[in-house]
This record gives C-alpha cells, structure tokens and sequence, in this order.
C-alpha cells in the first residue's frame, strides 16, 4: 500500500512553489518571446503575398496537421512523464 504523505508532500510543494504561473514564466522568457516576434513577422508576410482561397486553404490544411501532430506528441510526452513519475513514487513507498 501507498504511504500518501508521500502524495501529501508533493501537492504541497506543488502549490507552494512561487513560480507556479506559467504565464509570468513564458512572458519572462525570452527565446519564447523571440518565437512569438518570428511569428508575427512571419505572419504578416504571408498576408501580403495575395494567395489565392484555395492556396490559403492548403497552407491552413498544413497548419492544422501540424498543430495536430505537435499536440499528439505532448500528449504522448505528458503521459509517458506521468508514467515515470508514478513509478518513482511507488519506487520511493517502497524504501520506507
């Protein structure tokens, strides 16, 4: 069986730590900063190369499989991280 102080002490670190808001982190940071200026430079040229509908469609297509491959692999990362973080708990009960 679980000790759950163990659960207890993770929560409470958790929630205690100062940097917990990912917003204030990601505003701080500066390569992400620096995708977010690429990004916006990168988008206002695509609005003065005047595509066509059907063109705008393929690249919004390509846009879109891509988001979607990039959110199946977070979510894979996620679940594999959680994984490895369950069993090093039930690993770290077992010590006692």
């Amino acid at each position: 069986m679980i000790d759950t102080k163990i659960f207890d002490m993770l929560y409470s670190y958790l929630e205690e730590r100062s940097d917990n808001n990912v917003r204030s982190q990601l505003n701080a940071d500066p390569e992400y900063q620096n995708a977010l200026a690429e990004e916006s430079e990168l988008y206002q040229k695509y609005e003065t190369l005047n595509l066509s509908k059907e063109q705008c469609k393929i690249i919004e297509r390509w846009v879109d499989a891509v988001t979607t491959t990039n959110s199946i692999y977070s979510a894979v990362l996620f679940r594999m991280g959680m994984q490895c973080c369950f069993s090093l708990l039930m690993q770290l009960a077992d010590l006692k």
